[in-house]
């Protein structure tokens, strides 16, 4: 009788091991789209969770020139970001509610880390690229992001 039990806790066990392994890596994972601005599309992975905007691209190899990420907060604030354990420079843009550029941080490099870089107004989404790219792109307030709808994930 003893060994019955034993066997099925350790099935019980494993339901809830395999439950938790599941729900870390959904809650770990970003999901790809694209995002087009100043004319030139963008391979973003988008941020969404709790977890994902705090870690931002802390970890990720440097961004190429068609690629970055998009951060997707739920009601529009003064979000600040800072270079915390990042490895390569970057420019930060942030957008409101309609997608519209409202302020632009060029070139933040990981050594200005502990400085927090906020937007002058409200924001609901930021768009984070290479260093450089705003100004290759000549982009400014009130220019337009078009968010292209999330197409798979990436983990």
């Amino acid at each position: 009788m003893s060994f019955i039990k034993s066997k099925k806790f350790l099935a019980i066990f494993a339901f809830i091991l395999i439950f938790i392994v599941i729900v870390v890596a959904l809650y770990g994972q970003n999901f790809q789209s694209k995002v087009v601005v100043g004319g030139q599309t963008f391979t973003v992975k988008v941020a969404e969770t709790r977890y994902l905007l705090e870690k931002g691209l802390w970890g990720q190899k440097p961004l190429s020139s068609d690629e970055g990420m998009f951060f997707v907060f739920q009601t529009p604030q003064r979000y600040g970001f800072w270079m915390k354990d990042m490895t390569f420079a970057i420019d930060i843009i942030w957008l409101d509610s309609n997608y519209k550029i409202s302020h632009i941080e060029k070139n933040v490099k990981p050594e200005t880390y502990p400085k927090v870089f906020y937007p002058e107004t409200d924001s609901k989404y930021v768009l984070e690229v290479q260093a450089g790219q705003s100004e290759i792109l000549n982009l400014k307030i009130g220019d337009f992001v078009q968010f292209i709808t999330k197409d798979s994930k990436n983990s």
